[in-house]
């Protein structure tokens, strides 16, 4: 399991998109201490039981740590690391262009989502903003539709001459691809 991750997601995903591109950019080189091979050899090494703690992640590493860390940090529950999160895009501070891509006109001459829904969604989002209790799905659902929203306004309705949704030619679903465009 861990081992298809490392082979599938690390390099081709993880490192290039959200590591090396975002910092090659900037011209920083990057250093991930974590996967220098003589520590994950060690770590391989290690007994399942030292790797493998119910509900105390990181064990090692949090022993490890202990003496030059700070024992909150220690002791802190593990975060995921995620995009931003929607609570962003909705508070009273949001940028201008996120009122803009979600409007009601942006929504309608795009054509992909139903406005009502995406309002129902976004007025969901906000009353939940303050007290920062939005599920994972709402989350998720929100900053799916922006981005698709900004994608559109990037790449269709900037182009020349306009390119109407139906005249883009992706299948969705290949296998059944007649029953998709009947």
């Amino acid at each position: 399991d861990q081992y298809i991750e490392i082979q599938t997601l690390m390099s081709g995903y993880l490192l290039s998109s959200q590591g090396d591109r975002m910092l090659m950019a900037h011209s920083v080189e990057g250093r991930f201490p974590f996967l220098d091979d003589e520590l994950v050899t060690l770590a391989n090494s290690l007994p399942a039981a030292y790797k493998l703690r119910v509900l105390d992640e990181k064990h090692v590493l949090k022993r490890v740590a202990e003496p030059i860390v700070p024992s909150e940090i220690v002791a802190r529950k593990k975060q995921p690391y995620r995009a931003p999160n929607a609570l962003c895009f909705v508070a009273g501070h949001a940028p201008a262009y996120v009122r803009e891509a979600l409007s009601e006109t942006s929504l309608r001459e795009a054509n992909v989502f139903d406005p009502k829904s995406v309002t129902r969604l976004l007025d969901k989002c906000r009353a939940r903003a303050s007290d920062g209790d939005l599920s994972n799905s709402d989350n998720m659902a929100l900053v799916g539709v922006l981005s698709t929203q900004l994608l559109h306004q990037q790449f269709v309705a900037s182009r020349p001459g306009g390119v109407r949704l139906g005249e883009l030619g992706v299948d969705v679903d290949r296998e059944h691809r007649e029953e998709v465009l009947a």
